[in-house]
């Protein structure tokens, strides 16, 4: 999968499965099909939801006082650390 530059600097953890959930509120890169192209997008976690994949950590962020939910909520994600 290809990443921007930005994603060139951001340290990731390991792929979980979209039956596990993370345990701190915050965001996380899920992972999305469109066909057969693979694509990974930024998304807030609130706890208990998804929101809507954005293609910056910063768009994500906005999610979390607007949260507009995802409609695929078991996707698998992985944890940003910057």
């Amino acid at each position: 999968m290809a990443f921007g530059k930005e994603d060139q600097q951001i340290t990731v953890t390991h792929w979980f499965e979209g039956t596990e959930y993370p345990v701190r509120p915050g965001v996380y890169q899920r992972q999305y099909t469109y066909g057969k192209t693979p694509s990974v997008q930024y998304c807030y976690w609130d706890g208990e939801n998804w929101g809507m994949g954005e293609f910056t950590v910063e768009q994500a962020m906005r999610h979390k006082d607007a949260f507009m939910l995802a409609p695929r909520q078991q996707l698998p994600w992985r944890g940003v650390l910057k």
